[in-house]
């Protein structure tokens, strides 16, 4: 993960089970609102506004990717109802902490901004997992695989090109180190119909038993 791919690929092949209208429930977290971030993001993606092949992404679409949980119409209600009530409850015993992003990097099919520090996350992570798995049964939902590799994407590849230009071009940005503050994980439902992530919040889940915003 922390090598600058060599060589890019197309981004928006169709996942298993993803089609036009597929919805899906995740557990993500929403940065766009952090106004730092979203000027790092900025100072990257200006720098490769000239190159082809790239969907930078919209400030409202940053998010750090964390835990998957269901297609829409593949968890009944009850299922769901009891997910949120054990994830809600063992959030409350995690306090919020911040991540620092920098520098960017290359992946296969991603240009992406890495938190220096990602225990917090992974610790935040398996905390989810385990209590979707205290809710609904071991292997009763995918959770798919436990390696995680938790970054910002700021840039969509779109096409099968060489990583070449995109490094030349983040050498010259002047960067900073930006802090996020992560005090809650949202539940929400994503699409993928307009060839960019979208979602509605569904419930916010507060860290450490804090109220609701």
């Amino acid at each position: 993960m922390w090598r600058n791919a060599t060589e890019l690929r197309n981004h928006w092949w169709w996942r298993p089970g993803w089609q036009m209208g597929t919805r899906f429930l995740a557990f993500h977290l929403a940065v766009g609102w952090c106004e730092d971030l979203a000027s790092l993001v900025t100072r990257y993606q200006d720098a490769i506004r000239g190159i082809v092949g790239f969907d930078p992404i919209p400030r409202e679409g940053l998010h750090i990717t964390m835990q998957g949980l269901a297609f829409v119409d593949g968890i009944s209600q009850e299922d769901l109802s009891s997910v949120m009530k054990t994830t809600r409850a063992a959030l409350a015993e995690v306090q919020p902490f911040a991540l620092v992003f920098n520098r960017p990097l290359i992946r296969p099919e991603a240009l992406v901004l890495l938190p220096e520090d990602v225990q917090p996350l992974c610790a935040l992570r398996d905390r989810v997992r385990s209590a979707i798995e205290k809710a609904v049964g071991r292997g009763s939902v995918d959770l798919g695989s436990r390696d995680f590799q938790p970054h910002v994407s700021f840039a969509y590849v779109n096409a099968d090109q060489s990583a070449a230009e995109a490094l030349t071009a983040f050498e010259a940005v002047e960067s900073t180190r930006t802090h996020v503050h992560v005090d809650e994980v949202p539940l929400i439902e994503m699409h993928r119909d307009n060839r960019m992530y979208e979602w509605q919040v569904m419930e916010r889940l507060p860290l450490g038993g804090g109220p609701k915003w």
